[in-house]
Parts: C-alpha cells; sequence; structure tokens
C-alpha cells in the first residue's frame, strides 16, 4: 500500500491532488501546527490574485484547532473567483458546490479545507481512501511522523512531495522496513483562455477550464 499525507491547505494546486491519485491511501495531517501566511490559509487563481482567509492565531496551535476569523472574506473570495472564471466554459458546473462549501458555517480551517478538497476528489476522478491523523496515534516529527502514518495505516510505502526534502531521511524509512519515494509531478498545460498558461493556481483553474477533462491527468497506475 502506497500512503501519502498532506496537511489541509486551502483551495490547493494540483500537486496535491497528484500526490492523492497517486497513492492507495492518503491522510490529512491536520494535527500539525499552523503556519501563518502558508499555503494553509492562502492560494492563488487567475490573474495571479491571492485569496486568503483570516484566522485567529495562537501559538503552537494545530491546523485543525485553528479557528476562522468571521465570515466577511467569504463573499470577496467568491466574487473574485466568478469575476476570474464566469466566462470559462465550466464555471457553472462547479461553482456552486464550492460557493455552497465555502458559505458554510465552519468554526476550523482544517474542516472547511478538507471539505474543499473532498468536493473536489471526484472531479478530478480520483477514488484514493482518505483517512485523517486525529482518527490514529500518530507519533513524532518529520520523517518519524511519516513511519508512523505507514504503520498507522499498514502502508510498506510513503510517497512523499519534493518539497518534503528538506526533512525526510530516506534512511530512517529503510531502518524501519518501509520504502519511500519521492512524486514525480509536471504541471500539464491547458487552454486558460489567455495568451500564457499561468502554472501552480488552485486546482479550481483547471475545473473551471477543462471540466470532465481534468480526469485524464489523474488516470495513474501506482
Amino acid at each position: 500500500m502506497i500512503l501519502s499525507g498532506h496537511q489541509p491547505v486551502y483551495l490547493p494546486g494540483l500537486v496535491v491532488f497528484d500526490k492523492i491519485a497517486k497513492s492507495d491511501a492518503f491522510m490529512f495531517v491536520g494535527h500539525c501546527q499552523f503556519v501563518a501566511k502558508s499555503w494553509h490559509v492562502k492560494n492563488f487563481i487567475k490573474g495571479g490574485l491571492k485569496l486568503t482567509v483570516p484566522v485567529h492565531k495562537h501559538f503552537g496551535q494545530s491546523i485543525n484547532s485553528t479557528v476562522i476569523h468571521g465570515d466577511h472574506w467569504k463573499r470577496k473570495h467568491l466574487k473574485s473567483i466568478a469575476h476570474a472564471y464566469q466566462n470559462r466554459p465550466y464555471f457553472s458546473r462547479y461553482f456552486p458546490q464550492i460557493e455552497h462549501i465555502i458559505l458554510h458555517d465552519w468554526k476550523f480551517l482544517g474542516d472547511m479545507n478538507c471539505a474543499l478538497i473532498l468536493l473536489m476528489l471526484p472531479w478530478f476522478g480520483i477514488d484514493t481512501k482518505v483517512c485523517f491523523s486525529n482518527e490514529f496515534a500518530i507519533a513524532g516529527q518529520k520523517t518519524e511522523m511519516l513511519i508512523s502514518m505507514c504503520r498507522a495505516v499498514g502502508a510498506q510505502v510513503y510517497l512523499s512531495g519534493i518539497g518534503s526534502k528538506v526533512y525526510v531521511r530516506e534512511d530512517l524509512f529503510d531502518e524501519a522496513g518501509l520504502t519511500h519515494k519521492w512524486q514525480d509531478f509536471t504541471h500539464p498545460v491547458y487552454n486558460q483562455g489567455g495568451e500564457k498558461f499561468e502554472p501552480n493556481l488552485s486546482a479550481i483553474d483547471c475545473l473551471f477550464n477543462c471540466g470532465e477533462g481534468a480526469k485524464e491527468f489523474f488516470r495513474v497506475l501506482h
């Protein structure tokens, strides 16, 4: 079994969905410490416009325990998304459900972020089994935590994104009798309706532009 994990981030890019698609199981790692100004609360849409969720910040808080600050930002985000994509071919197919999730009365950031990702998984044709770190007794930090995650779900292989190279120690996986692999991701290029392609935007950009065709980017064999 191949396991991957990721912290609950806001409207993530395709790289996160690619990692999930290449895994047999995926774990939301929401017990990790919240980082202000990180992907936990922000992402980008067409034109490089940044969307940021305001939260109450306290030292040492986890992502799951981070409380969203008010709801004044919701209409602004939705208006920005609509302005950027309302003329794209599949906007009307996906926007109402995204709007419904964002407008829900969420208290915690992690819950909202997970709900948005779970909403989009079937749109990309991804049926990977999903679990949450707070369902298990996950121990340790960095590589030790990843090994603990594998043992919790019975995975033999852990798949990491390239961004984890700063802390992952593959020798510890070897000592634990586990295999570690690195995600190989090349951002797909598709018609965004403009002359110059903008990579690394929120995955909603792909959905609004490609519709069902977005599933073709995730037809992966392990």
